[in-house]
């Protein structure tokens, strides 16, 4: 995980303030962006798992149920 400290400080003239606030705001949507991408990366992974786990179980489960509702 990145994180980011930056500090506003109110030299005089303001420029540098505005420089940082700038690089404040370019290093946010950075970590958006990575942050983004990360979790599409975990929602990929969770439903190759989720896909695996029923075509795993769903076909073996599926006559053992057929044979208890059947009782």
């Amino acid at each position: 995980m990145m994180t980011y400290d930056t500090a506003v400080r109110l030299p005089p003239g303001g420029s540098q303030s505005e420089v940082e606030v700038g690089q404040f705001a370019a290093g946010l949507r950075a970590a958006s962006r990575t942050g983004a991408r990360v979790a599409l990366r975990l929602v990929e992974r969770f439903e190759r798992i989720v896909e695996e786990f029923c075509v795993k179980f769903e076909q073996p489960a599926t006559p053992a149920m057929a044979r208890i509702i059947a009782r």
